[in-house]
């Protein structure tokens, strides 16, 4: 009798021993926000230090890896991943830090000596009064020597240029429509230097001024302009 129930037990396994089994081979998704940490952290790498507005995608990625370890500690059985979240995790977090601190460096010291920093912002006309066209802050620039970044609009010339349209913004320089008047400045490099058209953003230096009446330009889209640069420096 005791050998019979024996030999029933041998061959078997309990319930819970073939829950085990089961469990191993169990279907386990693939984080997505250790994937998305991942590529942004790569895109990141490859971006960051190229204009101060791409630092925010090392930061996409710093976001995407915290909320990946936080779901694998929420849920350790059913996302695999974990390897990927944590080296986009790390990765960003490099990326970010150093091209914060890259970016900080050159704003600290890229105004040469004895030049006022101004921005397109610094530029467009009050709303609170018409009446005048251009901005109250160029009147007080008019004659100063100035610095200001922006990029090159793209003419019926892009190479050599001697005389450009220099924007603030780069989907207004190389992606969007027209810009207003208000929104651009002419700039006329004096000396031998020229610049290429290109997406890259530009350093001006030189001396600013302000037509009250506007220029004419030779440039079909931008016919008139309030603002000009006469450049001692283009980087």
């Amino acid at each position: 009798m005791n050998t019979a129930v024996e030999a029933v037990k041998e061959p078997g396994s309990s319930p819970m021993e073939s829950g085990r089994q089961g469990n191993e081979f169990a279907y386990r998704s693939v984080s997505k926000a250790a994937i998305a940490s991942m590529v942004f952290a790569l895109f990141g790498t490859a971006t960051a230090f190229m204009a101060q507005l791409f630092v925010v995608i090392p930061a996409i990625g710093l976001a995407f890896g915290v909320l990946a370890i936080a779901n694998f500690r929420r849920f350790p059985e059913e996302l695999t991943g974990k390897m990927s979240a944590k080296i986009g995790l790390f990765l960003s977090l490099i990326v970010f830090i150093t091209s914060v601190g890259y970016h900080s460096y050159i704003y600290a010291t890229e105004v040469p000596e004895g030049y006022q920093r101004i921005s397109f912002s610094d530029l467009r006309p009050n709303p609170k009064t018409p009446e005048l066209p251009f901005s109250e802050k160029s009147m007080e620039f008019d004659g100063k020597k100035v610095f200001v970044k922006g990029y090159v609009r793209p003419g019926a010339k892009k190479r050599k240029l001697k005389e450009f349209i220099l924007v603030g913004d780069f989907g207004t320089c190389c992606f969007g429509g027209n810009p207003k008047i208000t929104d651009v400045v002419a700039v006329s490099i004096i000396g031998d230097d020229t610049v290429d058209y290109g997406y890259s953003l530009r350093r001006i230096a030189g001396t600013f001024h302000l037509n009250q009446q506007t220029r004419a330009t030779k440039e079909k889209d931008i016919p008139q302009v309030f603002y000009e640069i006469h450049t001692d420096e283009v980087r």
